[in-house]
């Protein structure tokens, strides 16, 4: 049938549930080589479960029409999916679809409003040229991106897991959302910087986290701290104690491992953005066993490190302290030491007969230079701390080499 044989061109809306049965009856029976639907998840179901529709893309098959159907197939519509293949011809699966819509060789239709499960209570209708033909082409991208259904039956059935590049960005944040909502056992987070972990609490995953750990989920974070996001870290630990939070290093993406079981990597490409959306760059979802094995042996390669690096830190810290305190404690019994060593040797020259003094004053001479070398090593002690401080101001002085070995034999 050619354009200048078909009835005068027109678009409209229908009302009512069975004017719309009624209008898709004619769709079908009205095609000549073949139909192209895009439709959602809850299609199919219908397609299989509205007798006289059944029947209708059965006998367009039996004509010679060409069916092809892209839609969404999940766990829930998988039976009725197969059902279809073999009601109608190919049929392939594209994540996310939500609206639907039909092209014929002349005419276009698509629900217009629909609960979800029941026919269309509205539907747009048009056998405009130009109207068709942009649906062609618009259903033509679609098929192009879907994959067979044989594959995604096949993964479902056989548990074999998704992946998926996604490059719209207000799907990415919705991924993560679904994801913080799903947390049952473990989740792990790793955010490429303070902002980030400001961007995912204004799409409300903080709280859900928050909520899973208070039902038993284990939650494990690493994320660069600032007082960007002090606050969340505060309301995370007087909320979700046991959430544990470690100081990560800055970051070109995101990682989430959710459950062992999903994972997804989001790229940084505006680590400044206020907006999540606006942040991020190319992302992926997979809940490929190999791919979330992965991921997880990274985030645990990373958590060991930063706990490490924490614990290092902390035990730096304590010898520093040790230090600290050892050498002026050391310097309190020193004091005296020296003091009344000074005065004792003073009396010994005044006191003591020439016979002993000699002796006496060689011996007091001992006890005050190693009372001396003692005080000079609680100095050195403490200007280790100085070095690591950097704050040692180094006091240069000549010395006689000589002596300094002579009174080391000695003693």
């Amino acid at each position: 049938m050619s354009y200048s044989d078909s009835p005068p061109q027109r678009t409209e809306v229908m009302y009512g549930g069975d004017k719309v049965i009624e209008q898709v009856l004619h769709f079908v029976s009205n095609a000549r080589k073949k139909i192209d639907a895009c439709v959602d998840h809850t299609r199919p179901l219908l397609a299989t479960e509205i007798e006289p529709l059944k029947k209708s893309l059965v006998y367009a098959k039996e004509r010679g029409i060409c069916l092809s159907y892209v839609t969404e197939i999940t766990n829930d519509n998988v039976s009725c999916c197969k059902e279809l293949t073999k009601m109608t011809g190919e049929i392939r699966h594209l994540d996310g679809i939500k609206g639907n819509f039909y092209i014929s060789d002349t005419e276009y239709i698509a629900p217009a409003t629909f609960e979800r499960g029941k026919p269309a209570s509205q539907m747009i209708y048009s056998n405009v040229k130009e109207i068709v033909n942009h649906q062609q082409y618009v259903f033509d991208t679609l098929w192009n991106k879907a994959i067979p259904a044989e594959q995604k039956i096949k993964e479902l059935e056989e548990g074999v897991s998704e992946f998926e590049v996604i490059t719209y960005q207000e799907r990415v944040s919705q991924v993560l959302i679904d994801l913080a909502k799903s947390v049952k056992k473990e989740a792990l987070f790793f955010l490429p910087n303070d902002k980030a972990m400001v961007r995912v609490d204004r799409l409300g995953v903080i709280d859900h986290i928050i909520d899973a750990s208070q039902n038993g989920a284990t939650i494990k974070i690493i994320c660069p701290l600032s007082e960007e996001n002090s606050k969340i870290v505060k309301r995370i630990s007087e909320r979700a104690p046991h959430i544990a939070i470690l100081n990560g290093n800055k970051s070109l993406y995101g990682m989430y491992i959710i459950d062992g079981e999903r994972c997804f990597r989001a790229e940084s490409k505006h680590p400044k953005a206020e907006k999540f959306p606006d942040a991020i760059g190319f992302s992926v979802y997979s809940n490929r066993r190999n791919t979330v094995d992965f991921f997880k042996s990274v985030f645990e390669l990373l958590w060991n490190e930063r706990k490490l690096n924490e614990e290092l830190l902390m035990t730096d810290k304590m010898q520093k302290v040790f230090i600290n305190v050892a050498a002026h404690e050391l310097r309190t019994p020193i004091v005296p030491i020296l003091g009344l060593s000074e005065i004792l040797r003073s009396r010994t020259i005044k006191d003591t007969s020439s016979s002993r003094k000699k002796q006496d004053l060689e011996m007091l001479d001992i006890v005050i230079r190693n009372a001396g070398r003692l005080s000079r090593l609680t100095e050195d002690i403490l200007d280790v701390t100085k070095i690591e401080s950097q704050s040692l101001r180094l006091k240069k002085e000549l010395f006689d080499l000589n002596d300094a070995i002579f009174i080391m034999v000695e003693d």
